[in-house]
């Protein structure tokens, strides 16, 4: 007969030797890993758990038994869990700082109940000096708490035949600061939630971070699909933070600063105080030149248009030629291309529609996806006037636009706008609304970091109307029948010269004092 465990044990005391485990935890975080060689099986389900005294634990399902548990477990509930094995918990970047972890067994129980005495987050926290005191890459993962008091425009890579976002984050504690680097879609996820604060330095929590030295200098970087991020928190940590910066004499309400390349305004200062306002029917019918702010509501998406161009680094399209791609702004043959947004949408103010042309950077942070997303799981090329489904999202959205009607960019060939960014806060929309128009500074405003910036230099060329190539394998393409291995030094996108993980060293510059060469970004 079975023992009968009576109490619930301590997570911190958890041995290997106890016969029944038995606990009451909440599930911090939980992920799936995939299988080596078919990354798209899943291969085991991960999870950190935390009891009501703080104590966490990592806790594994193996793949034979995940129809028996991948349905009954979510993140951040609580349930009473009992009988696993208990083994050592090895490898790089572990979760916890527990000795070991829990593999969750046939005879495994999980049963979700309700309690408020478990904390919903589970941080431990770690100071900035002591993740600098590092000397090598750290084992366990940390989590920090920092003022997000600098931060990079956002730059892309290309490593393996993929592509990656990557944007540097200076954070601030009372012992000092450190540069955070973040990839993927976590880039995304941090500008979405920095595009719903209100103004001063704020508050970024960085949950299951690796530590990393590169140059001898100790920084982290986040895990794919372990890492967590919290902007202005509403927990107890984040307000005593406040008050510990405040004695140290450090502002909360300063401006964040860019790291790096100039970047954009922000958005509420770019909507609201530095162009002149238009009605779509204005814009359509005026002679006017100029950068205008135009409110709109999306009355559809064109159908039969291309909603995808093959891009080289410099983000300008590129034409099959003699088994490559030749980039007319480069102008030079490119053996790997990225897969960027150019979607048509009609815009309406009630009165009159006009269609703008939404590129890369605004629909990604629509869409929250990139477009490599969308054309990796396409199973034909673009070119038959279909798009994916979520593109339907848009209509119906009331949206800021900012069109540029100058001597260089003005409509492009086929009578559409291109918008320069996209506004969908319905807190700037409302106050775009109620206040009176702006005439367009002489000199722009010092610039404020963009959350949604490409880092586009201002001279601007055109998106070739160019057909998109066959479907982009992954995110980058290198042409059929060619046995050439690109060169590294000429696939990196948007170089920043700060660079934080070992995983750029293989596309900087040669450490002589060579020049990076200056590329024309095209401006969307």
């Amino acid at each position: 007969m079975a023992k009968v465990c009576k109490k619930f044990d301590s997570v911190s005391e958890i041995l290997p030797n106890k016969d029944c485990v038995r606990i009451k935890v909440r599930v911090l975080r939980i992920w799936k890993t995939s299988s080596f060689l078919n990354p798209s099986e899943v291969n085991s389900i991960e999870m950190v758990l935390v009891d009501e005294k703080g104590g966490k634990i990592h806790a594994s399902i193996r793949k034979q038994f995940l129809y028996m548990f991948e349905s009954k477990i979510e993140e951040g509930q609580v349930y009473q869990m009992s009988y696993f094995s208990v083994v050592p918990q090895t490898g790089f970047y572990r979760t916890t700082l527990h000795p070991y972890k829990l593999l969750f067994q046939i005879k495994t129980k999980v049963v979700a109940v309700k309690s408020s005495d478990i904390s919903h987050h589970g941080l431990t926290l770690t100071s900035f000096a002591e993740v600098c005191s590092h000397v090598h890459d750290y084992e366990f993962l940390v989590d920090v708490m920092g003022l997000l008091s600098g931060i990079s425009a956002e730059r892309e890579y290309v490593r393996d035949g993929n592509v990656t976002k990557m944007v540097v984050l200076e954070l601030t504690d009372t012992s000092g600061k450190c540069e955070c680097a973040l990839f993927g879609d976590y880039v995304d996820e941090l500008n979405k939630k920095l595009g719903k604060t209100s103004g001063g330095l704020p508050v970024v929590v960085i949950q299951f971070a690796k530590v990393k030295i590169f140059r001898d200098q100790a920084s982290i970087q986040n895990v794919i699909n372990t890492t967590k991020i919290f902007v202005n928190p509403d927990i107890p940590e984040a307000d005593a933070f406040k008050d510990s910066i405040g004695v140290h004499g450090i502002m909360l309400d300063a401006t964040v600063s860019v790291i790096g390349p100039r970047a954009k305004p922000a958005m509420d200062e770019e909507f609201l105080r530095m162009y002149p306002k238009k009605t779509v029917s204005e814009l359509s019918e005026m002679e006017e030149e100029g950068v205008f702010a135009v409110f709109g509501v999306v009355s559809s998406i064109v159908r039969g248009e291309d909603w995808w161009y093959p891009a080289c680094k410099c983000h300008k399209s590129v034409i099959a030629d003699s088994g490559a791609y030749f980039c007319n702004g480069c102008n030079k043959h490119v053996f790997q291309v990225v897969p960027r947004f150019r979607v048509k949408i009609a815009v309406s103010d009630g009165a009159s529609t006009c269609v703008f042309v939404l590129f890369d950077t605004d629909m990604s942070y629509i869409l929250e996806k990139s477009c490599a997303h969308f054309v990796g799981r396409s199973k034909a090329a673009p070119d038959d006037g279909s798009y994916p489904a979520e593109f339907e999202l848009l209509v119906g959205k009331k949206m800021l636009f900012i069109i540029d009607k100058g001597m260089k960019v003005t409509r492009i060939d086929d009578g559409t706008f291109r918008v320069k960014r996209v506004c969908m806060d319905a807190k700037i929309i409302g106050s775009f609304a109620a206040e009176g128009p702006y005439v367009t500074p002489v000199r722009n405003v010092s610039p404020v970091i963009n959350l949604d910036s490409d880092a586009a230099s201002p001279d601007v060329d055109f998106v070739e109307e160019t057909q998109p190539l066959a479907l982009l394998k992954n995110t980058a393409v290198t042409p059929p029948g060619l046995g050439y291995s690109p060169v590294k030094n000429d696939i990196v996108v948007n170089t920043v010269k700060r660079s934080l993980s070992s995983s750029f060293d293989s596309v900087q510059p040669d450490e002589k004092k060579k020049r990076l060469r200056k590329i024309k970004i095209e401006n969307e």
